[in-house]
């Protein structure tokens, strides 16, 4: 299935492993020149090679995604290279903390907060105005189950999720008319991240399925939100999760 992107350029955030790295696979593949971004200069690097080797087009960038000087020469660098972004996924993200609230240190606040969804609105600010002006956009924030349901002990992550998924509504309603959609996927239990949790076999029963998903779940997803055969979903949060946000017994 053609999903109409081929040639496009894709940014994609924390894009050197696990989810971020299936969706530059699965945006290459779909022909997009796709830039990696990421803290871990040598894991976009490797990335993007392996992307070359496969036959796709594929670069790798360093930048913390907090520094908004670092993102604006990132970005400017990428249009130098590949050209002017047209789609672009917020994956970056972590659980830097899981504790419980009288637990959690300010710090462990402030960084959670300023990964999960102040970098994701510094790197949607920076290339916003140019698909617009274009005409022409496509934009995915990762959020979480964990947003939608809350999290025992994910008091500062949950918060950034949930931010996340009213970020991606309001830049919605700000791109509709020129043609740009936001959307968030909010996946639950996904390999190899999850198993690393000591609650892991506990969650596992919480899903309709009974199972974990795995990083190309989430990036199938991805691939068609970015689509021109998704022209008319935006504002949409799209649950990956086997069925966890279900109610099962």
């Amino acid at each position: 299935m053609d999903l109409g992107v081929r040639d496009r350029v894709a940014l994609v955030t924390g894009g050197a492993r696990s989810l971020g790295k299936a969706d530059a696979v699965a945006l290459a593949a779909e022909g997009c020149k796709v830039a990696i971004v990421d803290l871990n200069a040598e894991g976009a690097a490797e990335a993007a090679r392996e992307i070359e080797a496969s036959g796709g087009r594929a670069l790798g960038y360093v930048c913390d995604i907090r520094d908004t000087a670092a993102v604006g020469e990132t970005v400017a660098r990428i249009e130098a290279d590949l050209g002017p972004v047209d789609i672009l996924v917020n994956n970056a993200g972590m659980i830097y903390t899981v504790g419980q609230l009288k637990d959690l240190r300010d710090e462990d606040w402030e960084l959670n907060l300023g990964v999960n969804l102040t970098g994701t609105y510094k790197m949607t600010k920076a290339v916003f105005p140019g698909m617009r002006e274009r005409r022409w956009g496509r934009i995915v924030c990762m959020a979480s189950i964990a947003g939608l349901m809350g999290g025992f002990g994910q008091v500062a992550y949950a918060t950034t999720k949930i931010g996340v998924i009213g970020f991606a509504k309001s830049v919605a309603l700000e791109g509709a008319r020129y043609n740009v959609t936001c959307n968030a996927i909010a996946p639950g239990i996904i390999a190899p991240n999850a198993k690393l949790s000591p609650l892991y076999d506990r969650m596992v029963k919480r899903v309709a399925m009974q199972r974990e998903g795995e990083p190309e779940d989430v990036a199938n997803a991805v691939a068609f939100l970015c689509s021109e055969r998704a022209r008319y979903i935006t504002g949409a949060v799209l649950t990956v999760t086997g069925g966890m946000d279900l109610f099962t017994f």
